[in-house]
């Protein structure tokens, strides 16, 4: 066994410490507790709920006939387009990256992993601020246009005022509860795989 063999046998190792081939390979069929394993299934996690939400505003969509609710709607299944495609990509590239890891270096497709799911989460924690107050909005006028006159209604000062009450209490509130979700789904794990790779540098 030359040198290059006997440092891709040591990598290997380090990776089946905390996660076996078989956890690699075939995740679903693991219950490791590796954090980029926990990771990817985060992110699998989050790619479903996306989906499901997007399907079920595009069934809402049809449901109301407004058009300014419709458009409300309609901004939101773009922004849920958008995010299932960004999760989607964030997925591919975490897993190209486990795949790297055991034909590059492992520590640097370990700190890759990281990277990516870092940058991913505070993107879309960021991004996402921008579709809160339209989320409000389409909830607000879908509520609206269970009433007969909803056009009156949303000319009327007192709804709108209570719209932008609602706008500027709900949007902070959804911003720390998504930031409190991030925190429970990925933080933890970015955490133990950061404290993995010191490992990897600290001289033993």
């Amino acid at each position: 066994m030359d040198l290059h063999e006997a440092w891709k046998k040591l990598e290997h190792e380090q990776l089946e410490k905390p996660a076996n081939w078989k956890a690699v390979f075939h995740p679903e069929r693991s219950r490791s507790k590796h954090p980029a394993l926990r990771l990817k299934k985060s992110l699998e996690i989050t790619l479903g709920f996306s989906v499901i939400f997007l399907i079920l505003f595009v069934a809402l969509f049809f449901m109301f006939s407004p058009w300014l609710v419709k458009v409300m709607i309609g901004i939101i299944i773009a922004a849920y387009i958008f995010f299932t495609w960004y999760n989607f990509i964030t997925l591919q590239k975490l897993k190209a990256q486990l795949q790297q890891a055991f034909e590059t270096s492992l520590k640097v497709a370990l700190q890759q992993m990281h990277d990516i799911v870092y940058q991913s989460i505070r993107f879309q924690e960021k991004a996402a601020l921008f579709i809160y107050p339209f989320s409000v909005m389409a909830g607000y006028m879908m509520g609206l246009s269970e009433h007969n006159n909803f056009d009156q209604d949303i000319q009327d000062v007192r709804v709108l005022i209570a719209l932008l009450i609602a706008i500027i209490i709900l949007t902070p509130a959804c911003y720390y509860l998504a930031k409190w979700m991030y925190k429970i789904s990925y933080d933890k794990y970015l955490n133990q795989l950061r404290n993995l790779i010191a490992e990897m540098d600290s001289p033993n």
